[in-house]
Order: C-alpha cells, then structure tokens, then sequence
C-alpha cells in the first residue's frame, strides 16, 4: 500500500519537481508505469489500451464527448466564474497566439502529453489503482472523485480556477471511461481533442468568448 501510494505521489509530483526538457518527464514516467505493470504481470492492454477497443464508435464518441466538453467550458464555466469572481485572463498558451507553427507544435503536444500520457497515468493508471487495490470492494464513486482531485492537483502551477476546471475535466474523463468498460480510448480521444480546440479557440483569441 505504502509502495503505490508512494508510487502515486511520484507520478504526481515528479512532473514538476525536475524541470526536465520538452516533456521528456513523460517518457520517465510511461517507463515507470511499463516496469510497474511488467513487474505484476500485467501490460498496458490492462488498462484498457487494447486495439481491438480503438474503433469508429469510440472514435465518434470521443469527437462528441470533447465537443460537448468544450461547450460546457466556453458556454457554462467560464461565463459563471466570470460573473462571480475577479478571474485573471489565461496567459499560460499566449505564445501560440501569433504563429501558425507553435499553435501545430502545442496542438501535437497536447495529443501525446495531455490525451495519450495523462490518461495513461491518471484514468488507466491511477483510477484502476485505486478501484482493483487501494479502494478495493469500496464501489467506482470513490476512485473516480479521487482520481479527478488528483488531476486537479496535478494542474496546481495554473490559477486555481484552471485547477477546478482540470478537477471537473477529470471526473468527466474518469466517468467516461468507467462507462466504456474502461476503455483508455475514449478519454484519451475526447481528452485531446478537447485541447486541441482549446489552443484553436486561444490562437484565434476566442477562449472564454465562444460566442
């Protein structure tokens, strides 16, 4: 228990402890995650990173799950923080702002980092943890709301509302694939396509004003 919670910890703050270049944290981590899985006879097909699960439906689902996330943020949560708090703007992506080949290098990054490694770690990883082990007999409820606080944490360099919005993010995510039969696909795809528009909507100057 201690050596996963442990382990836990490390994938949470490692990330941020060692400034590392160019996301090159991820590669140390999935490494991590392989070695860990191999260790308990298991792979990343576990997790729910099978191709036999990757199909159009999915495909489909994911497109529309991101859509309706992005509309929910830009229609529903930024307009309600707007109107109850001073919110400071949202300068982390304005370097993309002003060239066309940043915003396809971020837009790239954001696929592997944000879609593939993030729900690798935090949905495959961490939420099946703590549901088959940690949490073990103690219902999905429990490890999703976990799961999605501590993707919300994992985002603590930003302001705390970008924190918040990662914890509703993360329960989104988590409660996706806990319908899909944790199938990782489909919040890997809805999860980086959800960025993707994300760093569109801040290229063009529209995050936070959709409409």
């Amino acid at each position: 228990m201690i050596r996963d919670i442990g382990f836990v910890v490390f994938l949470i703050v490692f990330p941020h402890a060692v400034p590392l270049p160019f996301y090159s944290y991820a590669v140390i981590c999935f490494l991590a995650i392989f070695l860990v899985l191999r260790r308990e006879g298991k792979t990343f097909s576990d997790l729910g990173l099978n191709k036999k699960n990757l199909t159009v439906g999915v495909v489909l689902l994911g497109i529309l799950s991101a859509l309706a996330w992005v509309a929910f943020m830009q229609l529903v949560y930024i307009p309600s923080i707007k109107h109850f708090f001073e919110v400071p703007d949202y300068t982390e992506y304005n370097f993309i702002r002003s060239s066309m080949p940043r915003l396809v290098m971020t837009i790239v990054a954001a696929w592997v980092i944000g879609g593939f490694y993030e729900e690798i770690v935090f949905r495959g990883y961490i939420q099946n943890l703590l549901e088959k082990k940690m949490f073990k007999g103690m219902g999905s409820l429990l490890p999703i709301a976990v799961t999605s606080i501590l993707f919300g944490l994992y985002h603590l360099q930003q302001d705390v509302f970008a924190v918040i919005a990662a914890c509703l993010g993360g329960l989104y995510w988590s409660i996706l694939y806990k319908k899909l039969n944790n199938n990782l696909w489909i919040s890997i795809i809805s999860h980086a396509i959800f960025d993707m528009i994300t760093l569109i909507l801040i290229y063009s100057g529209r995050f936070g004003n959709f409409i």
